[in-house]
């Protein structure tokens, strides 16, 4: 529900940024930053939650699961200390290598 909502938001904030900008030219920043906001939300919703588990060595799975309120699926956390990065898993898939 929170995602649908900073979507809504993001979409309303882009619109008024065009018709500001419509209306007076100069207000051009303020639609380039609604665009780095929409495009910063379509890269979270397609590409930064996979679903895959993740490859390479030094994965370890955390102790954080849920429930994916989109496929209902339980999703467990793996962590690799070496660089930061966290990936969100399904329980179904198979762990990283």
């Amino acid at each position: 529900m929170l995602r649908e909502a900073i979507q809504v938001c993001t979409g309303l904030f882009l619109v008024a940024a065009a018709v500001l900008t419509a209306l007076q030219p100069l207000a051009w920043p303020f639609l380039a930053v609604a665009a780095l906001f929409a495009v910063g939300v379509f890269y979270e919703r397609t590409f930064y939650r996979g679903a895959a588990a993740p490859s390479g060595g030094g994965w370890r799975p955390t102790a954080e699961r849920f429930r994916d309120e989109e496929s209902g699926e339980m999703v467990t956390v793996w962590f690799n200390p070496a660089t930061g990065e966290r990936r969100y898993v399904e329980q179904g898939a198979s762990p990283p290598a």
